[in-house]
């Protein structure tokens, strides 16, 4: 039997779950192909004994991560002069120069527009909906559409601004969720559920086939 004991959130990795195990006879890191970092804890170990453990392993971790972040976008790219829409605005790419990278420059884009648009909608969210939140950046991820710190604080990633806004809000209102419930128990998803009107199935299944970055690769789901 696992239970969830303990969410904590790290610089540079995210979310990380703690779970307590009967069946566990050592501590062990498990990271699957969506990014989820998970620590596994036997029966008698301490949670600071655990937490110790997976610090002693940070920079392997870091880089397991940075292995499934390692995606080749050249053939889907769009070019110079080309364009992407953006919640229905075309915005034309400009043509590199120097060193910039195409991707580099659409993500700037895409920053810009969640800057405008992303925290005025997570308040608004949050208060027609009585959450509370203790913090809000706008990030570049690849493997994340948001997360939320044990203390509230939400993360959520500019490339929600690719997606059509029901499922971008689904994200927004997982995160603050989350705010409440550091864990996806069955109680994390009947709240979750209560907020989207009965549809987080449904947008979440929806949200498997959008993608992050490359056009030919799919992204971590919430």
């Amino acid at each position: 039997m696992q239970k969830i004991k303990n969410i904590l959130y790290y610089k540079g990795i995210g979310e990380v779950y703690y779970i307590r195990s009967t069946r566990a006879r050592n501590l062990s890191i498990r990271i699957n192909q969506r990014g989820e970092v998970r620590v596994t804890i036997p029966r008698l170990v301490s949670q600071n004994r655990a937490e110790a453990f997976f610090l002693s392993k940070h920079h392997w971790v870091l880089k397991r991560l940075n292995q499934l972040n390692i995606r080749d976008c050249s053939k889907t790219m769009p070019a110079g002069g080309e364009s992407i829409s953006i919640r229905g605005k075309e915005h034309i790419l400009p043509v590199l120069r120097g060193d910039e990278t195409m991707e580099n420059v659409i993500w700037g884009v895409l920053r810009n527009e969640a800057l405008r648009y992303l925290p005025g909608r997570v308040q608004y969210l949050s208060d027609i909906n009585g959450f509370t939140f203790t913090g809000l950046r706008i990030r570049r991820m690849k493997t994340r559409w948001g997360s939320c710190s044990a203390k509230g604080s939400i993360n959520l990633n500019s490339w929600l601004m690719m997606l059509p806004e029901d499922l971008s809000d689904y994200v927004i209102l997982h995160e603050l969720v989350h705010t409440r419930i550091h864990n996806h128990g069955e109680r994390f998803w009947q709240e979750l559920d209560g907020v989207t009107g009965g549809l987080s199935k449904q947008y979440r299944k929806e949200l498997r086939n959008h993608q992050i970055m490359c056009f030919n690769q799919a992204p971590r789901d919430q």
